[in-house]
This record gives C-alpha cells, sequence and structure tokens, in this order.
C-alpha cells in the first residue's frame, strides 16, 4: 500500500495538546486509520533540546554516540541530522515533523529535505509547518484540527488557492519622531577591516561595511557565520568591538561612549525578547516603554508619551488592544507591538534579528508591510537579518557573510 503523507499549517495543533499525544501513541483519528496502533516519533526542536541539555550536564550524548566532541559544538543542521538518525534508529511508523526548517540556512535546509524524500519513501510523514515554501513536495493531504478533532482533509492545490493575504500597505504614514537625535552623522556604522577570533577559532575576517541614514539592509550568511557577532559588537557589549576599526554615529567604539547612550540611538528587535516581558503591563504601557528604554512601566507616563503611544496604537491596528495585557496577545501581535516599541523613538538604526521566525505566511506578510513602512515613511536605517528570501521584502542593500576557514568575510551583493 502506498505510503500517505500530511501536512498540518501553522498553530493548528499543539506538541502538548491531547490529539497529538493521542497520535504519537497509536491512538490515530479516523481519518488516519491507516496509522492506528502504529509508532510515531517527533521530530522536533523541543525534543532536540533536551538532548542539547543532557549533553550540557553529562558531556555526551546518544545523538553523536562515538563522536569526539559534544552535540553542543554541532551547526543546527549537523544537530537536526543527527536527531533525525537516532529517530529512524528507533523504526518508527512515522514520523511528525514540527517546523524542521525554521533557523536554518539554505545549505541546511536543502540537506535536511534531501535526507526527508528520501525517509518519505519507507515512512510516513506528518509535517507541521508555517511556512508555505516549506511544504515537502511528497506531502499528498492538508489536515486542519481544531479542538481535537479533524474539520478538514484537503488536497494540497485546495488549501494553497485558500491561503489569503493581509498587509499594512494601505497605510501611508507614521507618527512622527517625539525627539529629534543631535549631530547625528551620515554613517551610522562603519567597520574598516575588523576581524574577530574566539580562542582559536576565527568568526570574522576583514569586514568592511557601512550602513548610513536611511538604508534599508538585509544581513544574510549560514548558521555559524557570525550575524549574531556581528549585531552584538553595534548594539551589545561585545569585548570584541573594542580595539578594532568600528565606529557608531560618529565615535569609534569604546573612546567615550557608554553602551547605554549607543542604544539609546538604537531600536532592537528579536523574537527572544518576548521571554523578558512577564509583567503584567499593558500594551499601550509596552509601546511608552520604547521612549524610556526601559523593560516595562516604572513611572507614570507624559500626556505627550500617551498621545505619541495612542498614535502607534492606531497604525499598528491595535487601538482595541490599548488596555490589554501585553503577554495574552498572540504571537503575531506581541511582535508587531514590540516593532513598534522600537520604532517609536524613530532611532538612527533598527535592527530586526529573525522577525519573521517560527511564523506563518501570513503573519510573515504583516511584519514585512509594517518594516516596509518603517522604511518608507522614515529616515531610520534598518538592518533585517533572515535566513529566508522574504517574499515583498525589497531591502535597497544586502551584506552576506561567506564562511572561510580565516572567518567569515563580507560581501555586498546586487538588489
Amino acid at each position: 500500500m502506498k505510503i500517505k503523507h500530511y501536512g498540518i499549517p501553522g498553530t493548528d495543533v499543539s506538541l502538548k495538546g491531547r490529539w497529538m499525544q493521542e497520535l504519537l501513541i497509536g491512538n490515530a483519528p479516523a481519518e488516519l486509520q491507516e496509522l492506528q496502533g502504529k509508532k510515531g516519533l517527533l521530530f522536533s526542536k523541543v525534543v532536540l533540546d533536551k538532548f542539547i541539555e543532557e549533553d550540557a550536564k553529562h558531556g555526551n550524548s546518544v545523538l553523536v554516540t562515538g563522536e569526539n566532541r559534544s552535540l553542543r559544538t554541532f551547526s543546527s543542521g549537523e544537530k537536526r541530522k543527527a536527531l533525525l538518525n537516532y529517530l529512524l534508529l528507533q523504526e518508527p511508523d512515522f514520523l511528525v515533523l514540527d517546523n524542521a526548517f525554521d533557523s536554518l540556512d539554505k545549505t541546511s535546509v536543502k540537506a535536511l529535505r534531501s535526507s526527508l524524500e528520501r525517509v518519505s519513501v519507507e515512512t510516513a510523514i506528518i509535517q507541521l509547518f508555517n511556512r508555505q515554501e516549506d511544504l515537502l513536495p511528497f506531502i499528498g493531504s492538508i489536515l486542519r484540527v481544531e479542538n481535537q478533532d479533524i474539520t478538514n482533509l484537503m488536497s494540497v492545490s485546495e488549501f494553497l488557492e485558500a491561503r489569503g493575504q493581509t498587509a499594512f500597505s494601505a497605510i501611508s504614514t507614521i507618527p512622527p519622531a517625539p525627539n529629534v537625535f543631535s549631530e547625528i552623522p551620515e554613517a551610522l556604522v562603519k567597520m574598516n577591516e575588523v576581524s574577530v577570533s574566539y580562542k582559536e577559532k576565527a568568526i570574522l575576517k576583514n569586514i568592511n561595511w557601512e550602513i548610513k541614514k536611511a538604508d534599508f539592509w538585509q544581513l544574510i550568511g549560514p548558521n555559524g557565520s557570525g550575524k549574531t557577532t556581528l549585531l552584538s559588537m553595534i548594539y551589545g557589549d561585545n569585548p570584541k568591538a573594542y580595539g578594532v576599526d568600528l565606529y557608531l554615529f560618529g565615535s569609534k567604539k569604546g573612546s567615550g561612549e557608554s553602551v547605554w547612550e549607543i542604544k539609546k540611538k538604537i531600536g532592537y528587535f528579536s523574537p527572544s525578547l518576548t521571554e523578558l516581558f512577564t509583567r503584567r503591563n499593558s500594551v499601550l504601557e509596552m509601546l511608552i516603554s520604547g521612549l524610556r528604554d526601559s523593560i516595562g512601566l516604572y513611572q507614570k507616563p507624559s500626556d505627550k508619551e500617551v498621545r505619541t503611544a495612542k498614535a502607534w496604537l492606531k497604525v499598528l491596528g491595535i487601538e482595541s488592544f490599548s488596555g490589554a495585557i501585553f503577554t495574552g496577545l498572540s504571537e503575531l501581535q506581541q511582535r508587531i507591538v514590540l516593532i513598534g516599541r522600537a520604532m517609536i523613538k524613530h532611532p538612527a538604526l533598527l535592527i530586526l534579528d529573525e522577525p519573521t521566525n517560527a511564523l506563518d505566511d501570513k503573519s510573515a506578510l504583516e511584519i514585512i508591510s509594517l518594516i516596509k513602512l518603517i522604511a518608507r515613511e522614515s529616515e531610520t536605517a534598518i538592518i533585517f537579518v533572515s535566513h529566508r528570501k522574504e517574499k515583498g521584502l525589497e531591502p535597497k542593500k544586502i551584506y552576506q557573510l561567506i564562511p572561510t576557514e580565516n572567518g567569515s568575510i563580507g560581501e555586498i551583493l546586487p538588489v
């Protein structure tokens, strides 16, 4: 009998929910009767993180038996390959893939897709996916799951035809800057022959990169190429940024300005920021905190701050959520609020580190449209970091990190 493979889009099903737990122990729903009583295993970052945690505690992992190095030293792609091989050794009847390609570079995605295609010949696959481009070519049917029941079973072509799109493209302006940063030079960031090494490992080699006012850059490069190191030298307190030829807002890094003085001129967003905001602050308070560079709001805001935040609520399309608790919002809404928070002061530079990671196509389009609005209607320079070629992003310039044995070199690509 031909093996059937299924896709489940977006957040239709939770890994911890009863539907998935029942499926993995062999209690399949009527629509998946061929999996009744079968053995299923989960291929997920959640599972991989548990192995990495064990490796950190004990210095070894069953995923890399026979290897003369720790699992933690493997690249993201190598870790997932090791997990897949380990799961296959357990001889499952089916595998559940939980957004298997998130955070992987193109080379790693290609290798993993090839491995999964080989696996699909003998093992059933149920793929949970956020992005349409991630859908594996052998997936034959799409499931929609709601309240522990399959509400729809459709072909892939029917699913693709039903996909809708929404965006911020109809908005023509954003609120003006509440304050103007003085003495901001034309060149916001300038790196001249910057090289970085950690112990014996070379990370970056002779990086030359200049970011000017109103630039819109996309920063790309494979996993481990040094993107995070590069950003931390600009935004963080990375000690490697001192003693090299790096200028921020006209001053050499380490020549007098504190990290906090630099951060005042920079807006920053990463999906991991959502983990920092655990207090019961309202959405309005979260936006106002961006004017004060604080995590949460601890003092009564001024009337001007409230007016500015309310104007942004309107632009972001979340006026009705003004008094809602931030932690109760959906993932997309939280990201929209945090990008608004990063932008509310009209920083000279806005760093967006993987803002669309783990989002579905429709949500990613919302984020991309908001970023394009900011680029179009402000003088803020943008650095957008992503592993994917995002549909409709339209950066003005692309800076690529290319790994070599002596550290990653930089190259400006044509747009």
